[in-house]
């Protein structure tokens, strides 16, 4: 099976992050055969934590080796590196020089929590930097995650464009790699008739003639008849595509204005563990799926996101 992690980094900050990020490089390394890089980054003034950070780290990866010999009867390689510096650049500098394939990490929790100095601006600042998948885990999902698995399915949200599909070869591996069923999620947007949709005033316009209230009315229903057959015949597509190599797929489609609460109710309908999309990175695209809507899936949903970077491309 081709390796699509060859190289997992994690980020640590010595404090409670390898409780939250480890079990799940664990389980993707121990599938994939991955190597794991243990990686602290140190302010200078703290060179007499040094030998105690290396001592740890050394523990760690012992610790790591020993789980995945029993899961998976695989003994992978772990590195550990120290190094001094800002965490945000160092990070990024480590995925240029060392072909880092995917990033584990803790994200800022909706709850405002923070562990140590890789949260907050350095996640933000490698997600959109970094050309790599980055697994980003919420500390209460690893806390109350009872699962044998931590991985059971994958959602993957698209919004038509070929920006978001950036996600599907990274879905695949995944869903190949650990047996996983993928379920596919568009949202038909649905456009509906507005004081700004017209240079007329659309509620003194109707009231002044009802007959073409009622073609408006028309016209903007079959335009939104024309947006879920579009959403529909790509969903088949790409669902047949993904089945035609194996794969267990299905789709969902609901229509509404909110993206990011269409993805977090599929979510909790379905009940996925693994959520990948795409996210704009330093580009940007006006459709519903990057940027923003990236941004509240990730400040709202407790489950992990990987994110696609679009200068992945």
């Amino acid at each position: 099976m081709k390796n699509a992690f060859e190289r997992i980094l994690l980020p640590l900050d010595i404090s409670e992050t390898p409780e939250i990020i480890v079990p799940y490089a664990e389980e993707l390394a121990g599938k994939f055969g991955s190597e794991i890089i243990l990686y602290y980054v140190r302010a200078q003034d703290r060179e007499d934590v040094k030998h105690l950070t290396l001592d740890y780290l050394d523990k760690l990866a012992e610790a790591i080796k020993r789980n995945i010999l029993k899961n998976d009867k695989k003994e992978i390689t772990i590195t550990t590196k120290i190094e001094e510096g800002k965490p945000a650049q160092s990070i990024c500098e480590l995925v240029d020089k060392n072909k880092i394939n995917l990033i584990i990490m803790p994200s800022v929790s909706a709850s405002g929590l923070k562990i140590g100095k890789i949260l907050g601006s350095v996640a933000d600042h490698v997600c959109h930097t970094v050309p790599i998948p980055i697994l980003l885990i919420k500390p209460q999902h690893a806390q109350l995650s009872t699962k044998k698995k931590l991985f059971n399915n994958i959602l993957i949200p698209l919004d038509g464009s070929e920006l978001s599909q950036l996600s599907l070869p990274v879905g695949e591996e995944v869903a190949a790699g650990l047996k996983l069923p993928i379920m596919l999620f568009e949202m038909v947007l649905m456009t509906y008739p507005s004081a700004s949709s017209s240079s007329t005033n659309w509620t003194d316009y109707v009231k002044v003639n009802d007959h073409d209230e009622q073609v408006i009315e028309s016209n903007y229903a079959k335009a939104n008849e024309v947006e879920e057959s579009r959403v529909l015949a790509d969903m088949n597509a790409i669902e047949q595509k993904l089945r035609e190599k194996g794969l267990s797929v299905d789709h969902r489609i609901t229509s509404g204005i909110d993206a990011a609460k269409e993805i977090m109710h599929v979510s909790k309908e379905v009940g996925t563990d693994l959520i990948i999309m795409s996210t704009r990175g330093r580009s940007g695209v006006n459709r519903w799926l990057l940027g923003s809507v990236t941004e509240k899936v990730l400040r709202s949903v407790e489950v992990p996101l990987m994110l696609i970077n679009a200068r992945a491309r």
